[in-house]
């Protein structure tokens, strides 16, 4: 290729022509391109990350309680088995009347029947008790019932049932041994009860009516 020429003035005013090598210039030229790219390829950087995804949290999961628990109580029909130092024992609740019908049951058994305080109803149960393992007799009764209410227990109400509802009697029961009868009690009207069953003077399960 050939020079480029340009004129430059000498102190005398006389112009003296000057090459211009073209090849140097554009290889200069090419040079400057490419840093410029270089440069702007520092400038932006495309990532080929995965996104950060943010830290999940731990959920928090409610184990339920076994069935026949305070929070999760058994139904009516339904057997609820309670193992104690002392043995296994099958509880269930048969049946149940409550309300006006109760009240009058209880007063046709007998006059003398204490009315229920204002507020308050009769509700009777049919309650079965199966000691289905252990080695020693155990003591249950009617006393070893209670109905709760809004974590309120009450004790059975002493009353006389009619005879066609035998009452749940004081027994002593070997293993394998079975006893059933209605428990009479006086409670909160129109709320959900819960009938429970004390071992050592502490509930160990419920049923709900």
């Amino acid at each position: 290729m050939m020079p480029l020429a340009k004129c430059i003035l000498e102190p005398s005013g006389q112009k003296i022509p000057e090459f211009i090598d073209v090849g140097k210039t554009l290889a200069l030229a090419v040079v400057c391109i490419l840093i410029g790219i270089v440069l702007a390829g520092c400038v932006s950087e495309i990532s080929t990350k995965p996104a950060e995804t943010p830290e999940l949290l731990p959920i928090k999961t409610q184990t339920q309680e076994p069935r026949g628990s305070y929070t999760n109580p058994a139904s009516i029909g339904e057997t609820v088995v309670v193992k104690t130092f002392s043995g296994t024992f099958e509880v269930a609740v048969l049946d149940y009347i409550k309300g006006e019908k109760a009240y009058q049951i209880i007063k046709t058994a007998n006059m003398f029947n204490p009315d229920p305080d204002q507020g308050f109803e009769y509700l009777l149960v049919k309650v079965r008790f199966k000691y289905a393992s252990g080695k020693t007799s155990q003591y249950v009764s009617a006393y070893s019932f209670e109905a709760y209410c809004n974590g309120t227990g009450y004790s059975p109400a002493f009353v006389v049932l009619p005879k066609d509802m035998p009452e749940f009697k004081n027994v002593n029961i070997m293993p394998g041994g079975m006893t059933e009868g209605w428990i009479a009690f006086i409670v909160p009207q129109g709320k959900d009860i819960l009938i429970a069953y004390e071992h050592m003077f502490e509930p160990v399960c419920f049923i709900k009516v």
